[in-house]
């Protein structure tokens, strides 16, 4: 029987945008633009998560309506 072994996921250096999004979303955060901004000081979500699929990490996401009907992306992690 073949087995498929998972590529390990690389961790961003700590301090960065990167490994503070990481680590929200692995504590079950969903992150949307304004929460990165608000909570993270994050202007480039988008970014910040291309940074972070590319590392491995299997992060989903889908889009949402927020108030006053805009509509945007939000990220998370299952667990």
């Amino acid at each position: 029987m073949q087995t498929t072994e998972l590529e390990p996921c690389r961790v961003p250096a700590h301090g960065t945008q990167a490994h503070e999004l990481l680590t929200a979303m692995k504590n079950g955060k969903r992150l949307t633009v304004a929460i990165a901004l608000t909570e993270h000081g994050c202007y480039a979500l988008s970014q910040r998560v291309g940074e972070l699929k590319r590392m491995g990490w299997p992060i989903q996401s889908r889009t949402i309506t927020v108030a006053g009907g805009a509509r945007v992306s939000e990220y998370w992690m299952d667990e």
